[in-house]
């Protein structure tokens, strides 16, 4: 009994030694020993979904205009308004209506200085068909007042709302001032005159360099003197008038 108890001991040392020997060996870690390392726990990011409530995802801003550049045009309209007249020879004075139409060009260069304000100046030179008749009894039956041609060169203060700007300008005016007796073969007198205008209006863009413009503009010319023209005279003239016009505009570049 003794020798088989003896021989089952031996038998289960030899296993456990060769168990051992199949395993590393445990270390105990000493007082000064570092905690043992973990691996990082990988965290992922939540999937949020909006409620009913969320604001609605951004979009890219549209690309604001700039002003600054610039510009060749034309423009277009019409004009009414007054003259004022004064007949030495006879001691009278008066008004008469003085009306027609336009037509010309116009050149410009506007600067945005600060978004949204646009300082720009602006010329431009028309055809003119405005002229009346006034009725002092030494010019019978009438004299003629015309306005062939007139230019301004003026300032324009603008507020741009990205592509519209609404504006306000003023300025020198110059143009002729013709009268003559209506219908006489004697020719007529002019004189070129300088005068002032203000007014304002609204430019907007169309398409890439093309914008559009409506204005409206007062225009004085001041006065002049006719004398063998309209009858001997001397009669003065005085001559303003309300523009109402359209212009299309071509930007140079963008």
């Amino acid at each position: 009994m003794k020798t088989v108890l003896v021989a089952s001991l031996a038998l289960i040392a030899a296993a456990s030694g060769a168990l051992a020997a199949d395993y590393e060996p445990v270390v105990a870690p000493g007082p000064f020993s570092p905690p043992p390392a973990f691996p990082a726990a990988q965290v992922k990011e939540p999937i949020v979904t909006p409620g009913p409530f969320s604001p609605p995802p951004a979009f890219p801003q549209t690309k604001v205009y700039d002003w600054t550049g610039f510009y060749v045009g034309l423009n277009a309209g019409g004009a009414f308004g007054r003259s004022v007249w004064s007949s030495v020879p006879d001691l009278t004075s008066g008004s008469s209506n003085v009306s027609g139409g336009l037509a010309g060009g116009t050149i410009g260069y506007n600067l945005q200085t600060g978004d949204p304000f646009v300082v720009g100046l602006e010329a431009d030179v028309d055809w003119s068909g405005v002229k009346g008749t006034a009725s002092p009894a030494s010019c019978a039956p009438g004299c003629e007042i015309k306005n062939p041609w007139l230019g301004t060169a003026r300032l324009r203060f603008g507020y741009a709302f990205n592509a519209i700007m609404p504006y306000v300008t003023a300025g020198a005016a110059f143009g002729d001032l013709d009268a003559n007796i209506v219908g006489a073969p004697f020719g007529g007198q002019g004189a070129t005159n300088i005068g002032w205008t203000a007014g304002g209006g609204v430019e907007f863009v169309i398409s890439g360099p093309l914008r559009a413009k409506v204005e409206y503009l007062h225009v004085d010319l001041n006065g002049f003197s006719c004398n063998a023209a309209c009858g001997g005279g001397p009669i003065s003239f005085n001559v303003n008038a309300n523009i109402i016009r359209a212009g299309l505009n071509y930007r140079l570049w963008n």
